[in-house]
């Protein structure tokens, strides 16, 4: 009998410390998630060296290569975000169901921006099995607020808000974390728009957005807003909308995000069409146009970009280069096989009948109208579908409200429950959870505070526009860690040649990505090196390079404007040159006094015909 007692004793021993060893882990996972989605370019470095040490877990390893994979598909690098899941893949442990689902839900993200719908569905919905064996409820949240928005570019409305809604009564009742109230917010958000119920969509859309501000969450954060313009947009907020994309345009920059520099323009464009700005719409196009087949794949996403540009040219009077881009619309809808093939070439057959009606092709315009006909007949079920869908979510939204009352009388008794049993003698248990939560708080304040603090001295160091320094970081760099330190440099103040030529000609916008796209460039050629650089005012940058007499710093310098005129913003292959002047730091000299020898020989430069370096 002793023996039966000892072996079930170990068997439960065994199972607890698995479970914990187990729980660790994902806390631990978790943990380094929360800092990737507010620095995903730290972390990228951080994982790359991690995934380089010896002693790691193959569980690790899978994880690790989940998330690169993660942040490069929201960096836009879609071959390395590709090649890091098929790693991770390899190295998934078959007894850990629960990096087994962390997997299969975020390659399913990836497998829609493939244009891989059904795939991406089957994936999400073995992510939610593989939590439900692991037992991890907020996991399984997350993951079936991620399949209810699926749902929806699939257009299958009643079963999307029926998942979406679950999670969404799941997450209230048992109080989860923020961040699955923001994948939940997120889905609900998107339903709403795509219903057409504009109100409601903003309000989850706004409240996903606060909370990914709070958390400083970049990763989920700027999707987010990505849904909040899209709903300004689409309610014909039009003003709303434009400052909202903006504000998204600079975020991207910031956070060095290309594939949201694809998103962004393409949708401030909707709003300029919309707007009869039918000049700035084609800047826009042409901006978003350059990043696709680099950081966007997706067919949809591609489609509506093409149809974009046709429908400015149509509106400028420009049928044969509409035609040209609906031509490129079609050929990808031959290969793009799901749902929503009806309704992108419905709205490309469209755009065809009215650019050959332009050019006075009447019996090919009549062609495509019947074909737009035979789909508009096909699309009408599917279209009553959604009305009724609409009248529907009226009445769920007012369900919704019922059910989450009756979520917070749930827990109102939960509390009266624990009450009692804090009553019946097991006080002194209660006060110990509590002790212990009050430091987690305290710590947890505490942790908060220092990470507000980083973030507004960061905000305060940061030039919003392009992400890099500003005048008053470089000013005190100079001050405390070279002058401070009687340290010798050289500095030099940049220019970019005509600069109000290119927002006369071409608009303001297409000068911030040249700002944007010069400040990428510097954080390139200074990543290896010592040197500092900031944006100095206007189109004016200087770079500090600490140990460099003055004609070592000429010559840097000097290869530095030589890079500049490789930057292409547009197909339009806009080239850009740059001025500069540089200044060696003397003894006794005072820095506004340097700063004004570099922006003097700047000045020569400049009236002695651009394009060079002066000191």
């Amino acid at each position: 009998m002793r023996i039966i007692y000892f072996t079930v004793y170990l068997v439960c021993f065994c199972c607890s410390f698995n479970l914990f060893s187990s729980t660790s882990f994902r806390t631990a996972f978790l943990v380094t998630e929360q800092r990737a989605l507010a620095e995903p370019n730290q972390l990228i470095e951080e994982l790359v060296l991690t995934q380089a040490a010896q002693g790691i877990s193959t569980t690790e390893h899978a994880y690790n290569n989940t998330l690169l994979a993660r942040l490069y598909l929201f960096k836009g690098d879609i071959a390395r975000s590709q090649s890091y899941f098929e790693l991770a893949q390899q190295q998934l442990p078959k007894d850990d169901d629960w990096i087994q689902g962390y997997w299969l839900m975020y390659r399913s993200v990836f497998s829609l921006e493939e244009g891989l719908l059904p795939e991406s569905i089957k994936q999400i919905r073995l992510a939610q099995n593989a939590f439900i064996q692991a037992n991890d409820l907020e996991m399984l949240v997350q993951a079936e607020s991620i399949e209810g928005a699926l749902l929806l570019w699939q257009e299958e409305y009643p079963k999307a808000i029926e998942i979406i809604e679950n999670a969404y009564i799941e997450a209230k009742t048992t109080n989860m974390s923020s961040t699955t109230m923001l994948y939940v917010y997120d889905s609900l958000a998107a339903y709403y728009s795509t219903m057409s119920l504009f109100e409601k969509g903003e309000q989850y859309a706004v409240l996903a957005r606060d909370i990914a501000s709070k958390n400083g969450d970049v990763v989920n954060g700027l999707p987010v807003i990505y849904i909040l313009c899209m709903t300004y947009e689409r309610a014909e907020k039009l003003d709303s909308a434009a400052a909202c994309y903006e504000e998204m345009i600079m975020l991207s920059a910031m956070v060095k995000a290309p594939r949201y520099l694809f998103l962004a323009p393409a949708g401030k464009a909707n709003v300029a069409l919309k707007q009869k700005k039918y000049s700035q719409a084609l800047q826009l196009l042409y901006l978003a146009k350059s990043y696709v087949n680099k950081v966007i794949v997706n067919p949809a996403h591609i489609i509506a970009l093409n149809n974009g540009f046709a429908k400015t040219f149509l509106a400028l009077q420009q049928p044969e280069q509409a035609l040209e881009y609906i031509q490129a619309s079609e050929l990808l809808l031959t290969d793009y096989d799901r749902p929503l093939n009806n309704r992108y070439s419905r709205n490309t057959l469209s755009l065809k009948a009215q650019s050959l009606e332009q050019l006075g092709r009447f019996a090919e315009a009549t062609n495509a109208l019947k074909l737009l006909i035979k789909l508009t007949e096909q699309a009408k079920e599917t279209t009553q579908q959604k009305l009724e869908q609409e009248a529907r979510s009226r009445f769920e939204s007012t369900q919704q409200d019922i059910k989450l009352q009756l979520a917070e009388e749930k827990l109102k008794y939960q509390q009266i429950t624990l009450d009692k049993l804090a009553k019946e003698g097991q006080l002194q248990a209660a006060y110990s959870v509590i002790g212990i939560l009050a430091i987690l708080s305290i710590t947890i304040f505490a942790l908060n505070q220092r990470k507000a603090y980083l973030r507004s001295q960061r905000r305060a160091n940061t030039d919003p526009l392009t992400g890099a320094h500003n005048r008053r970081y470089i000013l005190d760099f100079i001050a405390s860690q070279l002058i401070g330190k009687q340290q010798n440099f050289s500095v030099s103040i940049l220019d970019i040649d005509h600069f109000k030529q290119v927002n006369d000609q071409y608009g303001h916008d297409i000068g911030d990505q040249a700002l944007i796209a010069f400040s990428a460039l510097l954080t390139e050629q200074l990543a290896d090196t010592e040197y500092q650089f900031a944006r100095f005012g206007g189109e004016e940058f200087i770079v500090v390079m600490p140990n460099l007499t003055l004609a070592q710093g000429h010559d840097f310098i000097g290869n530095l404007c030589i890079c500049l005129k490789s930057l292409s913003l547009t197909d339009k292959k806009i080239t850009l040159t740059s001025s500069a002047g540089v200044a060696q730091m003397q003894p006794g000299l005072a820095l506004n006094t340097l700063l004004k020898v570099a922006d003097t020989n700047l000045y020569h430069a400049k009236n002695t015909g651009r394009d060079k370096v002066c000191s």
